[in-house]
Order: C-alpha cells, then structure tokens, then sequence
C-alpha cells in the first residue's frame, strides 16, 4: 500500500509539476473532489506539505470542491422532482412530514449527514426534492463542509507528523496516509456490520 501510495504522489506531483501553478493544482483539487472526496483530502494535505501549494489555498479548493457537490445533491433532488416514480414516493402527508422535519433540524440533518456515511446523498437530495429553503441549506452546508474538512486537515497533519518520526516516512506519504486508511475503513466497518445484521436476523 504505502509503494502504491509512493507512487501515486510522485506521478501526481510529476503531473501537476508540468501545470503546476498554484490555480491549477487547486482547480483539481477541487474537480476531485466530485470524484473521490477522501483522495482529494489526502491529496490535498500532501501537496500542501510539499509545498506545492498553500495550506490555505489547498484547504479552500477542496473544501469549495466539496460544496459544490453537496449542492450539487440538492439541485439533484429539484431535478427528481419531475421523476414520477419518486415523486409518487414523497407526495401527501409524508411530504409535509418530511419537510417539517427536515426544515426544523435543517442544521442537525446537514451535520449527520456529512459525517454519517450513506446519509449524505439521501438527505441533500430530500433537501432538493422538498424545496427545504436554498439560502439555509447552503450556509448550513458551508459550515459543515469547513468544519469537516478543517477536521481532516488538522487530524492528517498530527497524525502524519507522528507517522514520518514514528517510523521514518516521507512526509507527503505520512499526511496522507491516515486520511487514505480512514476512507478504506469506513466501507470496511459497514460491510461487517452489514454481515453481522443479515446473520442475526436469520432463524
């Protein structure tokens, strides 16, 4: 894992060398984002570490790139609204429920949701769907989206940091490792707490 890892910073900073000012590498930093989130992250962190880019530069890229996602989920839920096998799902007094819900815990549905694994895209999009008001969800997504990402930040570099002196690892590597190995162990956890239900619900 960590010569896989090795090689990917190298082609990675080999590849935003050849483009590299600081604008581009943000640029796609942000565009992974919509790809993969926890690579993004990782990636961030290490090129910041490098110096390839700003701490702070690097950390609005990624933090604006995962934003826009997340309205991007919302918008994706105004355009299901004209989708009438799940319009049929959410019409009536369920609607209402839902949206009452939703707009009376809009900061607690936006908070879980980005921490919670599988939560996110049900939420935003119910967000969407239910026409929750825009101008909220947004500054309830920004701050969860900052304190998110500042969070990983802050955990990589710490945990990177005693990583490279624990056990002699190039910085870039360390930084991003943690973040690497938390996006492993989240499908991980899921899958074994998934299998674990399924055998106690048999008879």
């Amino acid at each position: 894992m960590l010569s896989g890892l090795a090689e990917w910073l190298a082609w990675s900073q080999a590849v935003l060398s050849g483009m590299a000012t600081p604008a581009v590498i943000a640029g796609v930093l942000a565009l992974t984002t919509l790809l993969l989130e926890d690579l993004a992250i990782a990636a961030g962190v290490a090129l910041a570490t490098q110096g390839a880019i700003s701490w702070a530069l690097s950390f609005s890229a990624v933090a604006l790139g995962i934003a826009l996602g997340d309205l991007g989920l919302y918008a994706l839920g105004l355009g299901a609204r004209r989708l009438p096998a799940l319009r049929r799902r959410l019409v009536g007094e369920r609607a209402d429920w839902a949206r009452r819900q939703i707009e009376q815990r809009l900061l607690t549905a936006v908070l879980l949701a980005r921490v919670i694994p599988g939560l996110r895209l049900a939420t935003y999009t119910a967000c969407g769907f239910l026409r929750v008001p825009f101008v909220p969800f947004t500054a309830w997504v920004l701050l969860a989206v900052t304190l998110w990402t500042l969070g990983l930040y802050a955990l990589s570099a710490a945990l990177g940091q005693a990583l490279a002196q624990q056990l002699g690892l190039p910085a870039p590597i360390a930084v991003a490792l943690p973040i690497l190995v938390l996006a492993l162990a989240v499908p991980l956890v899921r899958s074994v707490r998934q299998r674990l239900a399924a055998r106690s619900t048999r008879p």
